[in-house]
């Protein structure tokens, strides 16, 4: 579950607003996660049922919705479901429920995501393990989230609150998450990796755009995301 401070930084109006600062950074790093989200599984996203687990504004749900997934999101932040609601039309449902104990059945979903929200969940492991309960046997997990390294401090923490692009208090270093320790939460799940990619700051795109800017590269030691197939029954 989250604290009610995270909820707090979430639950608003401004999710797809061009001119509101607040959202500018995620919606960019949003944008760049549903290429890559694309470009991983490909035509498999089309009709596929996917749930996004802290789905927030829907910046990942709403796009899938419209290229024909069947999304359900879920988040406890009730003004940002209706911004989801709102821009997703008949093939989003957005409901309020705990991420770590989802209203849903068992092995429903072909995908499901968990972008920028275990580092905001006081037990991941068990944010993990709730999402791989809902996903059929062959289905994926795309996870992103931030490494625990000093450069992860010195770009979220220190540069990118520091200077406005995200909100102050949105992150807390001690909770960020190391690729092995996702691995292996992902493992103890029943699921195996199958892709990894890192994001790097683009550092003079986000001074000139006024938001933060990440590009593709093998190195994790900032932020990263990764695709997991579940092989357990």
């Amino acid at each position: 579950m989250t604290t009610g401070a995270d909820q707090a930084l979430f639950d608003r109006s401004g999710w797809w607003d061009e001119d509101c600062r607040a959202f500018a950074s995620l919606r960019a790093l949003s944008s760049f996660r549903s290429a890559l989200l694309a470009r991983w599984l490909g035509d498999a996203l089309r009709e596929a049922v996917v749930i996004d687990l802290g789905c927030g504004g829907g910046l990942l749900s709403v796009p899938l919705a419209r290229a024909g997934a069947r999304v359900l999101g879920v988040d406890l932040a009730t003004q940002a479901l209706g911004v989801a609601r709102q821009q997703g039309g008949e093939r989003l449902l957005a409901v309020r429920g705990d991420l770590e104990a989802a209203p849903v059945g068992d092995g429903v979903a072909d995908v499901v995501l968990l972008a920028d929200v275990l580092e905001h969940v006081a037990d991941p492991a068990a944010a993990v393990g709730e999402a791989v309960r809902l996903l059929r046997r062959g289905g994926h997990l795309f996870v992103n989230t931030i490494n625990r390294t000093l450069r992860s401090r010195l770009f979220a923490i220190t540069l990118g609150e520091g200077l406005g692009y995200i909100p102050r208090g949105t992150h807390c270093w001690r909770d960020f998450i190391r690729p092995a320790e996702l691995d292996a939460m992902a493992s103890a799940a029943g699921c195996v990796r199958v892709r990894r990619v890192g994001e790097k700051p683009r550092l003079l795109a986000t001074l000139q755009k006024g938001h933060i800017e990440v590009r593709e590269t093998r190195d994790l030691a900032v932020g990263y995301g990764a695709l997991y197939r579940k092989v357990a029954a």
